[in-house]
């Protein structure tokens, strides 16, 4: 591994460490102002709705300007939506710093990883991206579990303050070399962006991540709040919270054993995988035999992203990487934006928690259905992708 790919991998760590240290506390303290199932999930998908509105344009100006400048700016964003959630005292504040943090995201994460994929190796964008995909379980697994045990012993302020310093902390740190920028025109860049999106297989990745991209916006939130409503304390469901980043962890490190080749079966395996966690879940949400379906799901899900992602971004073009990551990644928002909205107004409707679980099963089986028809064969044809 270059030192230049440890450190962008570093880099992803740090942000998804601080980001999901935040995430299962949220539901939490809108309870604790009061807040009911439906009004989690419109503070939960505040954040998303902000990522949608603004991931194409930041990854624009990502691809025609510096893939740098947008992860700083990325991270100084997020930075200042955890300040934004220190000085909150009521609903309407929290919900201003989910929408910051959700600008913090389409600003980081599509620069982040076209430049895994500029520095990636012919052949192995896939085991790249597995790499990246490990940096991002690591931060779901250490950030709940860091979130949860600060929160008990300092409280939900102390969090949010501590958050804040450590993103404004990182942003020196944030040192590229830029690569395949100001190469094309803007005019031309949404030309062949244009072509690409709207070719079959694109449209049926995009589909499929939205629809398992709901269960990662529901079942962490939900279980969190569910398990707030039983008696278990903020640490308890931060180390629950963990154990989906820790599956995510041996399910990424798998992919570095597999070439491009093996990508969509993977991804068919982890939606299975995803399946069963979802079953037993909604039957055994209690610790610690609730530890095994958080374990199944997240480590379905560290198979399906990685997986997807490369089958997204095999030959792209390096000018175009940072936008098509920008355009891909809103089928994330999607996901993220209507997921907990579904999700807060059934458990809001029927009172019942697991019966809601069991429903989302609906989305990873549309997802799988959707991969199956195109009978495990999606590719990405060079000459779709690169200009003639």
């Amino acid at each position: 591994m270059s030192r230049e790919a440890l450190h962008i991998y570093l880099i992803t760590l740090g942000f998804f460490i601080l980001t999901w240290a935040i995430v299962p506390i949220i539901p939490r303290y809108v309870m604790c102002l009061g807040g009911d199932p439906s009004t989690i999930g419109l503070v939960m998908s505040a954040a998303p709705t902000a990522t949608a509105a603004t991931r194409v344009v930041f990854s624009i100006v990502s691809d025609l300007r510096s893939r740098v400048f947008m992860m700083r700016f990325g991270m100084l964003l997020l930075g200042i939506s955890y300040l934004l959630l220190y000085i909150s005292t009521d609903l309407y504040g929290v919900i201003l710093g989910r929408v910051l943090q959700g600008f913090s995201l389409a600003s980081f994460i599509p620069p982040s990883i076209a430049y895994v994929v500029d520095i990636a190796r012919r052949g192995v964008i896939g085991r790249a991206l597995g790499t990246r995909a490990l940096m991002v379980s690591i931060g779901y697994t250490l950030g709940p579990f860091l979130g949860g045990l600060i929160s008990e012993l300092l409280g939900y302020k102390a969090l949010f303050i501590i958050a804040s310093a450590s993103a404004f902390a990182i942003i020196p740190a944030i040192r590229f070399d830029d690569h395949g920028r100001n190469v094309y025109t803007a005019s031309l860049l949404f030309r062949e962006m244009a072509r690409v999106v709207m070719r079959k297989d694109f449209i049926l990745l995009f589909t499929s991540t939205a629809f398992q991209t709901i269960i990662l916006a529901s079942v962490i939130p939900f279980l969190s709040s569910y398990l707030k409503l039983i008696g278990y304390s903020d640490y308890e469901a931060g180390v629950i919270s963990s154990a989906y980043g820790l599956a995510g962890l041996f399910s990424r490190l798998l992919m570095s054993f597999f070439t491009d080749k093996a990508v969509m079966k993977l991804a068919v395996l982890g939606l299975c995988v995803d399946s069963v966690g979802i079953v037993l879940l909604s039957y055994y949400p209690i610790p610690p035999s609730v530890f095994l379906p958080v374990l199944l799901i997240g480590f379905g899900d560290g198979l399906f992203v990685p997986c997807i992602q490369a089958l997204v971004f095999i030959n792209s073009k390096t000018e175009l990487r940072s936008m098509l990551s920008g355009i891909y990644a809103t089928s994330w928002d999607v996901g993220m934006l209507v997921g907990p909205l579904i999700t807060g107004y059934l458990i809001t409707v029927t009172s019942d928690y697991l019966l809601t679980f069991r429903y989302l099963l609906i989305f990873t089986t549309i997802s799988a259905v959707i991969l199956i028809y195109e009978k495990l064969g999606v590719r990405v044809r060079v000459s779709q992708l690169s200009p003639p």
